[in-house]
């Protein structure tokens, strides 16, 4: 089937145009994780020795980029002393060692002293704390990113033909069961690729000749790596060159992307190819169809490309339809100042059995109103899916936004963020430098701008969950916030920087600026409506009662390490960025 060109992309303009903020958001998570069109944030980065509170490494150029620093390092350093721990210090006694070991962060320090002394190496503990940090992005990457950009296909072909796209088509493989089969599957074409990419042309003509593979494993995700890559190897003969010239076509846009430093491409180029090249599968899907009937065993989800007769809508969704018209309201649980918080900010103090009733009613209402658009044919029927997704209706175990949390729950979550925090810095630093160094002001393993930042998404824009596009953008203004005051808090009370975007592109007073706020917005985004839910979920089911006293015991370990923290800051090389305000060097020197 000829490939029109000028109608392809008249048609996925008008897809953009439906859903244009869920595109610039799916495309905006792509291309920081570097799953692709990972250029948008490096066209914005300019390198400096600036160090952010989500360090340069992050935000130049996503997550793979950190990766290649792993192989420069050991080249560097392999055979040199290695980021030696330096030593505890001289008072003996084991509360005197407990102390120091808590308040210099040398914990895992043990672990490079123990792996160099089994070895009789004094590079073997640090090459393994590496080789760990990599594996774990390395996973994290075969696991999550890559994944990812199968979903990203998915988004944009429900979106041709539906006015409607669930936020939670995110974990749409884990509802099928089918995450890992879809990570193996596109293992095995990247590998492939990488191995004709070795060639002088291969790698060239290969990325076009298995160009349909993730589309092929987003309308089928039990398809196997070897049938989808011979599949789209089948598909794409005669169709190479089409491909390409699409791309060239786009030079202009690309252009574009250059002279704006990659902002038009965060905002348009890159949802648009990834529409157009939506509409180019679709084409091509519908050629090799009528060529080959057989192939509907894999292209099996006609409905994702077409309305479904009203009919067969109405009697597979029919127990729904009934749901939908005996439902009937009840009382508010929520009255006072317990009702005051609960619709500003989605925050209670416990569920009780009347609380969890009126629960259990907005999310049934919330669930039967997906359900009823489907009917209306607005979303995509997942009742006529010929892989059947799981859902717990009338059970909160699902991405529910308009969830309430208790404080338990909300303290749990600003701890786990907070630890997160600190690994993903701590390891992204491993990786750079070579050097284990305890990333924060405070002294044990928690980056609290993290949680503070996540939690301050979560329950101030509590009534925008319901609405993501302004969710987001109100997300990087209070994340510009947080951000931009805890720095001039830091620097006011300890005259000392822990991080400076100087340099970076939209920086203001080097304490924020528009790349981090990007991270921050995504973070946010993933935080809400995924991580944050999952997380509430998995609570619930242990009991939030039985969690109250492992909240209270972190909170007096946090606030014992605020206040000694507040007194011996952590600080020292890789922590700030070694520029001290003159004031307290000048006391330094006269002490």
């Amino acid at each position: 089937m000829k490939v029109n060109r000028k109608e392809m992309k008249k048609r996925a303009r008008e897809n953009l145009s439906r859903h244009y903020g869920l595109y610039v958001f799916v495309c905006m998570v792509a291309a920081y994780l570097g799953t692709e069109q990972a250029r948008a944030f490096r066209f914005l980065s300019v390198f400096s020795t600036g160090q952010g509170a989500t360090t340069g490494l992050l935000i130049r150029g996503g997550i793979n980029p950190a990766l290649n620093d792993v192989v420069n390092f050991v080249q560097t350093h392999f055979v040199h002393d290695i980021g030696r721990i330096p030593e505890l210090g001289t008072t003996n006694g084991v509360f005197a060692l407990l102390v120091r070991t808590i308040a210099d962060g040398t914990i895992p320090s043990y672990f490079v002293h123990l792996a160099d002394s089994l070895t009789r190496s004094p590079q073997a503990g640090t090459l393994i704390l590496i080789g760990f940090a990599v594996a774990v992005h390395a996973l994290f990457w075969v696991f999550v990113v890559q994944t990812l950009s199968v979903v990203n296909r998915r988004f944009f072909v429900e979106g041709r033909i539906y006015e409607k796209v669930p936020f939670d088509r995110y974990l749409f493989f884990i509802r099928v069961k089918k995450w890992w089969s879809v990570a193996r599957a596109l293992l095995w074409k990247n590998v492939l690729w990488c191995l004709w990419a070795l060639t002088i042309v291969g790698g060239w003509i290969k990325h076009y000749s298995y160009l349909l593979v993730p589309y092929i494993l987003a309308e089928n995700p039990e398809t196997t790596g070897r049938q989808a890559v011979a599949l789209s190897r089948t598909m794409m003969n005669g169709h190479k060159w089409e491909a390409f010239m699409i791309s060239l076509s786009m030079l202009g846009w690309y252009i574009l992307d250059v002279a704006t430093l990659g902002v038009s491409s965060l905002f348009w180029t890159n949802a648009y190819r990834q529409a157009i090249f939506s509409e180019f599968f679709v084409r091509i899907r519908a050629g090799y169809l009528e060529e080959n009937p057989k192939a509907e065993t894999v292209f099996d989800n006609p409905y994702l490309y077409r309305l479904a007769p009203r009919g067969l809508l109405e009697k597979a969704y029919a127990k729904e339809i009934v749901d939908m018209k005996k439902i009937n309201p009840i009382q508010n649980a929520y009255t006072g100042f317990k009702g005051f918080l609960e619709r500003n900010f989605g925050l209670v103090f416990r569920l009780s059995s009347q609380e969890r009733a009126y629960e259990r009613y907005n999310f049934t209402q919330w669930d039967l109103k997906e359900m009823k658009w489907q009917v209306e044919r607005k979303e995509y029927p997942i009742k006529l899916s010929p892989i059947p997704e799981i859902r717990h209706r009338h059970v909160l175990r699902s991405l529910y936004p308009g969830r309430n949390y208790t404080v338990t729950s909300v303290a749990l979550l600003f701890f786990f963020m907070s630890f997160v925090g600190w690994c993903w810095e701590v390891s992204l630093h491993l990786i750079q430098n070579g050097r284990f160094v305890d990333r924060g002001v405070l002294h044990l393993p928690w980056l609290p701008i993290y949680g503070f930042g996540c939690v301050f998404i979560l329950l101030l824009l509590r009534r925008w969950r319901q609405e993501p596009l302004k969710e987001f953008l109100y997300a990087i203004v209070l994340c510009g916030v947080v951000e931009y005051f805890t720095s001039v808090y830091l620097q006011a009370v300890y005259h000392t920087e822990w991080w400076s975007y100087q340099g970076y592109f939209l920086n203001l007073n080097g304490r924020i600026c528009a790349e981090g706020l990007l991270v921050f917005g995504l973070g946010g985004m993933a935080f809400v409506y995924i991580v944050a839910p999952l997380l509430d979920n998995w609570f619930r089911k242990i009991g939030i009662d039985k969690l109250n006293k492992v909240a209270i015991a972190l909170g007096v370990v946090f606030v014992a390490d605020v206040i000694y923290s507040h007194f011996y800051p952590n600080e020292g090389q890789g922590v700030t960025t070694g520029k001290v305000v003159t004031e307290r060097a000048s006391h330094k020197a006269s002490g």
